[in-house]
């Protein structure tokens, strides 16, 4: 278009008025059980949100964290600001603020920690989903779709529970671009969904792994995996030696086969035998796609990198 068609052009609103027929299927949010923490600026392509191995996929890449188990959710919205014209009378509506919510979820201490870690400032997009199982997000005026633009994302105090309310955590939030909901809020009901966040999604769990330094000549490393929120012991179904990167010196090496023998207690054959004063490394990894997040039979699961020197 000619900068002469558009410099210094109102648009007055009469061609942007929606029709308020209601010969529709009525549409609205009911209560929100997950909400979703998406890469700042993220547009979503085909299969991100609407399939469940492409949400997983997001989480595996790092652009999406899911938060499940809401169990409450507070509009602390502020009223738009309204002022009065001295002598008139008349109100003219200044500005609009920013939705404000705060969600309370009742899944332990571990997860408060875990919300602390997330609080930020312009650092997410978010997205909702509610009881019925839909999925709600925005679109740029490009037309395409993304999480509705976030300022603050603060974790609240730890609730503990006083024999009347039980022990709860809380997130505060502003979805500080009001447009994106008040004019281009965007949804997919659950029928076009291949899964249901409340029962399908969650975020990834962080387990721990201890190397015990193996002696020269060594082509076994014995490792012991344990849960970081509990620290017990954990034997993960399905995992198997392409769930992990090993590196000595630096280097990625070939992993044989993984070896089981419950409890938490694995271990992991290498083709080639190691050294002395060898550096060795091992943590779980997915290097289809790069990631230190591993799918192991729709459980996510990211570990630390444990580091030992061979004997």
């Amino acid at each position: 278009m000619a900068l002469i068609d558009i410099v210094n052009s109102v648009m007055c609103g009469a061609g942007d008025v929606l029709g308020t027929g209601t010969k529709n299927c009525k549409q609205d949010i009911k209560r929100v059980t997950t909400i979703a923490l998406i890469e700042r600026g993220y547009t979503f392509a085909d299969g991100d949100i609407d399939t469940l191995a492409g949400v997983r996929l997001l989480q595996q890449k790092g652009k999406a964290i899911i938060l499940n188990g809401v169990v409450e959710i507070a509009d602390n919205t502020a009223d738009d600001n309204i002022i009065t014209r001295t002598g008139s009378g008349e109100k003219i509506v200044a500005g609009k603020n920013p939705y404000e919510y705060t969600v309370t979820f009742d899944n332990g201490l571990a997860y408060h920690k875990a919300l602390t870690t997330l609080s930020s400032y312009r650092g997410y997009d978010i997205i909702f989903f509610d009881s019925k199982g839909d999925v709600f997000f925005t679109q740029t005026k490009a037309g395409l779709y993304k999480g509705f633009t976030l300022g603050m994302f603060e974790n609240g105090k730890y609730m503990m529970s006083n024999g009347a309310d039980a022990a709860s955590q809380s997130v505060s939030f502003q979805m500080i671009n009001r447009l994106e909901f008040d004019e281009r809020v965007s949804w997919i009901v659950s029928d076009n969904l291949d899964y249901n966040a409340q029962e399908d999604l969650d975020g990834y769990n962080d387990v721990n792994i201890v190397l015990t330094a193996p002696s020269d000549a060594s082509t076994v490393l014995d490792i012991v995996v344990s849960t970081l929120s509990d620290n017990h012991k954990v034997s993960i179904d399905g995992l198997d030696i392409s769930d992990f990167v090993v590196t000595v010196n630096g280097s990625s090496v070939s992993l044989d086969v993984l070896d089981s023998n419950g409890n938490g207690v694995y271990g992991v054959n290498l083709t080639a035998p190691l050294s002395t004063s060898d550096v060795v490394t091992i943590s779980l990894f997915d290097s289809a796609i790069n990631s230190y997040i591993v799918d192991v039979d729709g459980i996510l699961y990211k570990s630390n990198i444990a580091t030992t020197v061979v004997v």
